[in-house]
């Protein structure tokens, strides 16, 4: 968590209650080093656990959901670190290990609860969890494991387990972001994983209590490390990131690949108290058109459809992939990492979350298994380009036909203005793709297919495609007339 989460909250909350109120996409270790051993924490499973890594990639898109919460929920802040060094009896070792009693003893000059209660948040997180498993509510399991893996991530930060968590006790100011964010993402490919098997955890409260001062005695060496890489290099530039990375490199590692082993143990121990229940996939699949409609809350669904635009195609980073059922409405997945090998054509059955982004709905962390390849593409609705901004041809395939009146070209894309005088909407080419837009001119009658989509920045929407054959210019002599009518034949124009 950022230094600028730690605010004063009101003592005497009945911490249980609102643990277990919790709603269930940012930050200490950084998303990225969060979804890593989010990630990581799967490869640790037994076999008998097997059906469970299916989830992988949901669980890792929701590793930050935690950190999303401290917008929207006063009580989250203190559920991701513990000042336990404020506490006299850590550095005598005995410090109760009781919420209630330590709110007895210290609370007439300390709110026990500011200060921090993440291990008692990830035993208490870890118990919903295991009752999520034990009576089949599948959308929790995935929410409350992502939710524990970000805990105990947080758990393994040195800054999130004292008092001078932003270095401001010793001149150290702003050392959390430069540590935990700046640092570590210039450095995620050194990341390692630890090796061994989840294990059962008797007594999980106890467990984290005793991995605590092994992650707290790092604290004065990152605060020694800083001071040494600002005074080489004051602006913080990459040789202060350096000299950090040097210094404080291995254990960083070493914290983060026992997150993810701990991860692991506490996801198996709910499992093993919960009964070893099945998490066998559904076998229920839902239409897209249904989801539409139920997109508030975000739950585990399975579609079948096939894909009308593949991963890598507008978005070379991220997976990005375009799904169509039978009730002829589109879905996005998205995750991410980039998913390679899923091409326009497959037939495909997918589970992951289904939520609504802004409007727009999305399958997030998918489990993707190809059905068949080259399977026939759904019918593109034909349209008037002033009907294809409705937003309810979001992600469905369409197509339309009109005059080119604007061009604007950008190093990530090309925006054209097609009317065919119904009124205007957006083509938007993303820089991805291989369509050659240096043939487009203005003025052109283009015939183009693709996905609904809305613009970033607005609630404006445009027509997206991603392949060559997607964008015709009808009166160019450069058009090939067999493509022209193969492309008829298709219904791609009329």
């Amino acid at each position: 968590m950022a230094w600028s989460d730690r605010r004063p909250y009101r003592a005497g909350v009945l911490f249980l209650l609102a643990l277990l109120a919790m709603p269930g996409i940012a930050r200490p270790w950084g998303a990225q080093a969060h979804r890593w051993i989010n990630s990581q924490a799967f490869e640790h499973l037994p076999q008998e656990m097997a059906e469970f890594r299916r989830w992988v990639g949901v669980v890792a898109a929701y590793a930050s959901e935690a950190d999303r919460r401290k917008g929207i929920d006063g009580m989250e802040g203190p559920r991701h670190y513990i000042d336990i060094d404020r506490f006299p009896e850590f550095h005598q070792g005995g410090l109760s290990h009781d919420l209630d009693s330590l709110k007895a003893k210290h609370g007439h000059r300390l709110d026990v609860y500011s200060n921090g209660v993440v291990p008692w948040t990830i035993a208490g997180v870890m118990e919903t969890l295991s009752v999520a498993m034990a009576t089949g509510d599948l959308s929790q399991v995935i929410l409350r494991a992502a939710d524990l893996g970000h805990y105990v991530g947080d758990c393994h930060q040195p800054l999130h387990c004292t008092e001078n968590y932003d270095g401001q006790l010793t001149g150290n100011d702003g050392v959390h972001l430069r540590y935990e964010i700046h640092m570590l993402d210039r450095n995620l490919d050194q990341l390692r994983p630890a090796s061994g098997r989840a294990e059962y955890v008797e007594d999980p409260l106890e467990t984290i209590f005793a991995t605590i001062p092994g992650t707290w005695i790092y604290v004065d060496s990152i605060l020694a490390a800083d001071r040494q890489a600002r005074k080489r290099d004051p602006t913080y530039g990459q040789e202060y990131h350096r000299i950090m990375w040097d210094k404080t490199g291995r254990y960083t590692i070493d914290q983060i690949a026992r997150a993810a082993c701990f991860v692991a143990d506490l996801w198996y121990t709910a499992w093993i108290d919960a009964g070893r229940p099945d998490f066998s996939p559904s076998a229920k699949v839902e239409a897209i058109a249904d989801l539409q409609s139920d997109l508030g809350k975000e739950s585990l669904v399975t579609v079948q459809g096939v894909v009308t635009i593949g991963s890598g195609v507008l978005d070379n980073r991220h997976t990005k992939v375009y799904l169509q059922d039978q009730s002829g409405r589109g879905i996005l997945l998205w995750d991410h990492r980039l998913r390679e090998g899923i091409s326009r054509g497959d037939l495909v059955r997918v589970e992951g979350m289904a939520k609504d982004d802004r409007g727009i709905g999305e399958i997030i962390g998918p489990s993707v298994t190809v059905l068949e390849r080259d399977f026939p593409l759904p019918e593109p609705r034909s349209l008037a380009t002033g009907e294809a901004k409705d937003p309810r041809w979001d992600n469905t395939l369409i197509q339309i036909r009109g005059s080119g009146v604007f061009i604007l070209e950008d190093q990530s894309w090309t925006r054209l203005h097609l009317n065919d005088g119904s009124g205007a909407v957006v083509v938007l080419i993303r820089s991805e793709t291989d369509i050659d837009v240096s043939r487009l001119q203005e003025g052109d009658v283009l015939a183009v297919c693709g996905v609904g989509a809305r613009l970033e920045g607005g609630g404006d929407r445009a027509i997206m495609p991603g392949y060559a054959d997607q964008v015709i210019v009808e009166n160019s002599e450069n058009t090939d007339a067999r493509i022209l009518e193969k492309l008829k034949a298709l219904g791609y124009i009329y």
